[in-house]
């Protein structure tokens, strides 16, 4: 800020769009100060072909604001944005929260300009009001039995902008994005992973329950849950989200937590603790378990009890494709690769960097290469593998851009050694025992701590526990169940070793051992200063390594810098430095020091 220290550093992607969903390219995107409203040297940035920005970094306070639930300063800095392009009427987003080492992700829709229209200052206008942890009302959230018969995932929802006897408007979003406004404005991005997750998980829940019950429309109101959180949870229209949060919401829309022997998701009440108190979750007092290592499911049953569950549903409501139950990646054929390449295709006519491809049902290099450039546009990892995150993301973008025509027919491929519909557990018998089994066995063969177990489609001790040794090395909840991310992780590294992509990794000694938390834009410290180093040398080596200042910050060129590596080394090219990514750095470094060349 004007004649103040630096105190961090946070980081904003803007995506300008049409109504429809279409990019708004070489858009003009004004950044200034919230309280000061004054321009910030350099800080005008355009849109590019895919109608975003690149990541701005942008001055906020250290993230230890949003750690202490005793702090009374704002944990974040606002920011306004204006936006101008030609043919299109201005737009601005005001008081965007920017937090420490956090992506605020922004999505600004342009209306077209009218002919003969004069209104060059009239702006379509979104203000965000203070986040829900820093400003809190009183909460008074009620719950209800059950009406439906059945558990609906809503593609959409009714959002009414206000208590539930206000005069505000409804305003229908996708049931995502409606999920992702509400974790931007519950929680801190800066929280443990595992606290994020409870909290999400509770949103979820907290919502489908308003669904499952009709709690508003058996009332008469022509809407499906209010904004408010003195009655439900805070949602605000076309906020800022975060990248952290956002991933997470993508990962688990579809999953809810129910209580054994019941079928409606739980109405999940919580409160921030501090402020107000209740019977339900405490926020901050989950983040504070997470800190102590405690898991999402953990958090959970402490505060709701030990028969709570968390459940998917595939009865995704007006969803026109069904995820096949298994990533599609190079080599998958059928079906479903059609209907994928067809979509593809359709969004390329808006996405022209995307690329056409043959819709032969077959995934070859040219699906591979248009789904990684589809990944990249919409800030998914971009590893070329169409997994549940993806083909929703796919579907959904396919439905905007292809407005009222008539949507293609479901079809799934149900191949061998995708995952049942159900986790695989202790005391099953059957074929998909012996499945899980023979990925244990092939993986043991590159990673040590793995026990081989007898394929014998018995899941006893035996089995449970090498299922619990797989979780630990690859950084899953260590359950020693084989539930969906399991057994597609399972799947995952099976593919790599007949590909010859997974390879046997140096197991670092403690003092260099993986930290734990996966390091990305945003981190900082030793750790990150170790691969920066190791990078380093490395690319002395290999010239395709750009060189990075060892400076201990994660920023744009340590992304690139493991992203380089990444491909070099046939890993996931997602620029995020995880378990396998750490492993393979240390080994390829140590290699260098054994020939002396590091």
């Amino acid at each position: 800020m004007k004649g103040m220290i630096i105190l961090a550093t946070g980081y904003l992607q803007v995506r300008i769009t049409t109504q429809l969903i279409l990019p708004v390219v070489n858009a003009q995107v004004l950044i200034t100060e919230a309280d000061t409203s004054l321009l910030l040297e350099q800080k005008t940035v355009y849109t590019n072909s895919e109608g975003l920005t690149d990541y701005i970094e942008l001055e906020t306070v250290p993230k230890e604001f949003s750690l202490d639930e005793n702090n009374v300063n704002l944990p974040y800095r606002t920011y306004n944005l204006f936006v101008c392009a030609d043919g299109y009427i201005q737009a601005e987003a005001l008081g965007v929260n920017i937090f420490d080492g956090q992506v605020t992700l922004q999505h600004i829709e342009l209306l077209a300009r009218p002919e003969n229209f004069g209104g060059d200052f009239e702006l379509t206008s979104n203000s965000e009001e203070p986040h829900k942890l820093y400003d809190i009302p009183s909460h008074g959230k009620q719950g209800s039995s059950r009406v439906l018969q059945r558990v609906v995932i809503p593609e959409n929802i009714t959002v009414h902008l206000g208590a539930p006897n206000s005069d505000a408007r409804n305003v229908t979003v996708p049931f995502v994005d409606y999920l992702k406004s509400v974790a931007s404005s519950e929680i801190y991005p800066t929280w443990p992973q595992q606290a994020l997750k409870a909290n999400i998980y509770a949103q979820i829940s907290f919502v489908l329950n308003r669904v499952f019950t009709e709690w508003y429309p058996s009332r008469g109101y022509n809407f499906n849950i209010t904004s408010s959180p003195s009655y439900d949870q805070k949602y605000v229209h076309n906020r800022s989200t975060f990248e952290s949060t956002d991933a997470i919401v993508e990962e688990i829309f579809n999953e809810y937590l129910v209580k054994t022997g019941r079928i409606d998701p739980f109405f999940a009440e919580y409160c921030d603790g501090k402020s107000v108190s209740c019977n339900g979750m405490s926020q901050w007092g989950s983040k504070a378990d997470a800190e102590r290592g405690m898991s999402a499911i953990a958090i959970l049953r402490k505060y709701y009890g030990n028969d709570i569950n968390i459940v998917e549903s595939s009865n995704i409501a007006a969803i026109p494709v069904s995820y096949p139950g298994t990533p599609l990646r190079t080599g998958a054929s059928g079906e479903s690769v059609r209907v994928l390449q067809a979509q593809l295709n359709r969004i390329a006519n808006d996405y022209p960097a995307i690329g056409k491809v043959n819709v032969d049902g077959m995934f070859g290099t040219g699906t591979e290469q248009a789904v990684r450039k589809f990944q990249q546009i919409f800030d998914l990892t971009a590893d070329g593998v169409v997994g549940k995150r993806t083909w929703y993301k796919v579907s959904l973008i396919y439905v905007s851009v292809k407005k009222l025509a008539q949507l293609t027919s479901e079809g799934e491929a149900i191949q061998d050694g995708s995952y049942p519909g159900r986790p695989v557990r202790r005391g099953d018998r059957g074929r998909n025992v012996q499945i899980v089994q023979f990925y244990l066995n092939q993986t043991a063969v590159y990673v040590n701590s793995i026990t081989p177990v007898t394929i014998d489609g018995v899941f006893g001790a035996s089995t449970e526990n090498s299922v619990k040794q797989f979780q630990d090395y690859f950084n899953l909840s260590q359950d020693g169940v084989v539930g969906q991310i399991t057994w597609v992780k399972m799947q995952d590294i099976f593919e790599g070793i007949k590909t010859g992509v997974y390879v046997p990794e140096e197991t670092p000694p403690a003092e260099d051992a993986y930290p734990g938390t996966a390091l990305r834009v945003g981190s900082s410290g030793e750790n990150v200063t170790k691969i920066q180093n190791w990078l380093n040398a490395i690319g002395q080596i290999n010239s395709n390594i750009p060189y990075v200042n060892p400076d201990g910050i994660f920023g744009s060129a340590t992304r690139n810098a493991v992203i380089a590596f990444q491909q070099q080394f046939n890993l996931t090219a997602d620029g995020i430095v995880g378990r396998i990514t750490w492993n393979r750095i240390y080994s390829e470094w140590q290699n260098l020091v054994a020939e002396g060349n590091a």
